[in-house]
């Protein structure tokens, strides 16, 4: 199966109306080069706006990838948090914060965009994540990986923590003896660098400086240890915002969150993953898109045996 990945969209039409230019964009050339799968780790809308939500099921059912066989999503911090707009904002944000509902915003991302997650198993009928999509050879797995706000422990709505309900499941799940033979696919939205490796932000404001010192994932250790045990081979996230492919554990990890918040607004950014039984292959296909009709690519090809 080839998997195209894109991450981090920031959808934002009042503000940021080139991401849709360039959603748009990048998957026709993924279409173009024989994706079969589009996978988004989070970050749909920029403000966690419904008007943005329904630009992007607009743009899915505009190249029939309204359907959970053909796309696949996971939810954002900005998916349910939103992010300042304004520089009064940064001031107000956490306060805005205290006052989300958390699993109701979680509840409704999934149902916003239900027809993708048909066709799913998950722990519980009103828990919606981890959830598992099957396909011949392929096992993949979507977690929320959002931490519910905190003054202490999430200030700014961007750190990261994986619930203990949704870490069992895994345990348990991904044991099963008929994925015994299926390439296994994680998809979360927060990152897995090591300590001494920084994240970055496309936007040099006081709110990305800020959010650079908090977009850490709680209890890597736990979920890396479940992936490890479990032969996870391949880890597909955003939220930092850069394109980059990583191995940690002998675990192959891919970060699209550059594919549109780039600091241009003429390159867009994607990853088009070829999975075989015993081999993933991947590139990093980078698009100049002052050319619409005839783009200027870059790619990057890696291949690992697993």
């Amino acid at each position: 199966m080839r998997i195209a990945h894109i991450s981090d969209l920031h959808l934002n039409s009042r503000l940021k109306p080139e991401n849709i230019h360039k959603t748009r964009k990048l998957i026709e050339y993924a279409l173009d080069n024989g994706a079969e799968h589009l996978v988004i780790t989070g970050d749909i809308s920029d403000n966690s706006d419904e008007k943005d939500f329904n630009v992007f099921k607009e743009i899915l059912k505009q190249y029939d990838l309204l359907r959970s066989d053909k796309a696949t999503i996971i939810i954002g911090n900005h998916d349910i948090f939103g992010g300042p707009q304004t520089a009064q904002d940064v001031l107000n944000f956490p306060s805005k914060c205290m006052n989300i509902n958390y699993h109701a915003k979680v509840a409704g991302f999934v149902k916003y965009f239900k027809e993708l997650f048909e066709n799913t198993t998950r722990p519980h009928e009103e828990l919606f994540f981890p959830f598992l999509k099957e396909f011949k050879n392929i096992l993949i797995v979507g977690i929320n990986s959002i931490a519910e706000y905190s003054r202490f422990k999430n200030p700014f709505a961007s750190n990261g923590h994986v619930s203990k309900i949704q870490r069992q499941y895994l345990d348990t799940v991904l044991n099963r003896n008929e994925f015994k033979d299926k390439v296994k696919i994680i998809l979360a939205h927060h990152h897995f660098y090591p300590k001494n490796i920084t994240s970055h932000s496309s936007e040099d404001t006081l709110w990305s400086k800020i959010e650079n010192y908090t977009m850490k994932l709680r209890g890597k250790k736990k979920l890396m240890k479940i992936f490890k045990n479990n032969n996870v081979k391949l880890v597909l996230h955003g939220h930092s915002h850069e394109m980059k492919e990583y191995i940690r554990e002998d675990i192959r990890f891919i970060n699209a969150g550059a594919s549109l918040d780039n600091n241009s607004d003429h390159l867009a950014s994607l990853f088009l993953i070829d999975v075989f039984p015993k081999l993933i292959t991947t590139e990093l296909c980078s698009v100049l898109l002052n050319k619409p009709d005839n783009p200027i690519e870059e790619k990057l090809i890696q291949s690992v045996a697993i």
